[in-house]
């Protein structure tokens, strides 16, 4: 292993500490850097009672707490275009601009306030995207100070930090460049959404399925429960707008657990920590709408006579349990991905009987309305999860085509997922170039 030594002359460091010598550097040149402290002014205007509570996430967007939320001590006002940072978690990215969809916030004294408009030197959108620069964030985490968990960045030494203040014409720019790219990837999220819905109109079509989705009702209603087939929400609406909840279809149609066998998979516990019989393990982190997210996986221990049990397969076909309502019970297509690899109890595997079914059929159809809301109907809902469990996946409806005609639709649905890839690589691609383009502009002035 290489070693790398870097050598600081010691008159230039403020504070003798590894992490300001690690710490990264701008390079601009000097008369375009000012302290924080010298470009923003700090607020202390207590807010008026009332005043919506704001919070700050680690990826520096904010959000309103529940209306009603309080705190017990004094709280302050933070204006649109004000910066707001959380002591405890700036180095986490806890830092950003109050929007001005949210007007005017209260903040406890734990988040300090900047006003950045009325030195006249700062456009807050400059400064929003100059705070997720990873220079920016590692001079922050420089100036952490405390122990464990009363680690915090001091506002007198958060005012220290120099920043590039460019003109107010280059300001402009960096953020118009932002703007740009950002409707550049706008446009390619579209696609993300429009190909896949003209996809399942197509297979729709070809199947001869009946709609069997109802609008939302917004306002109170009253249904006979006797004409109600399931004891939900969503069922009650179908019978109100009396619209069937029965599959019908151009084909045969049988339940799903006539053609699949359905089974959870391995439950965590203390007992299967990895160990010697250590294997890979899909969570539900890793099973999204349509495809896996293989970024982080993780281990288990599996006994030997249990392998055979839990291990997956190319060709099955896995969902979630639990999830928001709208993505409930959507499906991704095992193909062998990863070797020798198990499933959670939480993520349930469908592994079809193949003369009867296919499975990249099967998860054709099931991006179907038909099959989204026997999902939707069936799901236990509590304020932000969704649950369905194995008999509500054994009986879903299930339109037999014959296997050709299975054939012809999983291919659509193939070429379709195919698009969905390279439109979702692009938005990576973009958000990438985006971030470093950015980076550039602001740390070296780079156009």
């Amino acid at each position: 292993m290489k070693a790398v030594v870097r050598v600081t002359s010691s008159h230039v460091l403020e504070r003798w500490d590894v992490k300001h010598i690690l710490a990264r550097t701008w390079h601009r040149p000097q008369q375009q850097l000012r302290p924080i402290g010298e470009v923003a002014v700090r607020r202390s205007e207590s807010s008026p009672s009332g005043l919506r509570l704001g919070s700050i996430h680690f990826d520096g967007t904010m959000s309103l707490r529940p209306a009603g939320a309080s705190l017990k001590g004094r709280s302050f006002v933070a204006h649109p275009g004000d910066v707001v940072f959380s002591k405890i978690d700036v180095r986490n990215g806890a830092i950003g601009v109050v929007p001005d969809a949210h007007g005017s916030l209260a903040f406890s004294a734990e988040y300090p306030i900047y006003d950045v408009r009325s030195p006249g030197q700062l456009l807050p959108e400059y400064m929003r995207l100059l705070c997720r620069t990873e220079v920016f964030r590692s001079q922050v985490e420089a100036l952490v100070v405390g122990h464990s968990g009363r680690k915090r960045v001091a506002p007198e030494l958060f005012e220290t930090l120099t920043i590039p203040v460019p003109d107010l014409a280059e300001q402009e720019r960096i953020v118009r460049t932002e703007q740009e790219a950002l409707k550049r990837i706008a446009e390619l999220q579209s696609a993300l959404q429009s190909v896949p819905e003209e996809g399942i109109r197509e297979v729709t079509q070809l199947l001869g399925l009946s709609a069997t989705d109802a609008a939302p009702i917004r306002f109170p209603f009253v249904v006979d429960s006797g004409r109600m087939g399931s004891w939900s929400v969503p069922g009650a609406v179908h019978t109100a707008r009396g619209v069937p909840t029965t599959l019908t279809s151009d084909y045969p149609i049988l339940p799903l657990g006539d053609l699949a066998t359905v089974s959870y998979g391995l439950q965590k516990s203390p007992a299967n920590r990895p160990g010697p019989n250590a294997r890979p393990y899909l969570r539900v982190a890793n099973v999204q709408n349509g495809y896996f997210d293989l970024t982080e996986i993780k281990q288990i221990d599996v006994a030997p006579d249990s392998v055979e049990m839990y291990l997956l397969q190319p060709g099955d076909v896995l969902l979630c349990e639990g999830n928001s309502a709208e993505l409930v019970g959507r499906p991704a297509l095992w193909d062998g991905q990863i070797p020798g690899c198990v499933h959670q109890n939480h993520v349930l595997r469908v592994r079809t009987d193949r003369d009867q079914l296919l499975p990249e059929y099967l998860l054709a159809y099931m991006q179907t309305v038909p099959a989204r809301s026997h999902f939707r109907r069936r799901a236990k809902k509590t304020t932000n999860l969704a649950t369905i469990n194995s008999t509500d996946v054994r009986e879903l409806a299930i339109p037999l085509p014959s296997l050709p005609d299975q054939e012809k639709i999983a291919d659509l649905w193939a070429g379709v997922q195919a698009q969905v890839r390279d439109a979702r690589e692009k938005v990576r691609k973009e958000e990438a170039q985006l971030k470093r383009h950015l980076e550039k502009m602001i740390s070296d002035g780079s156009v």
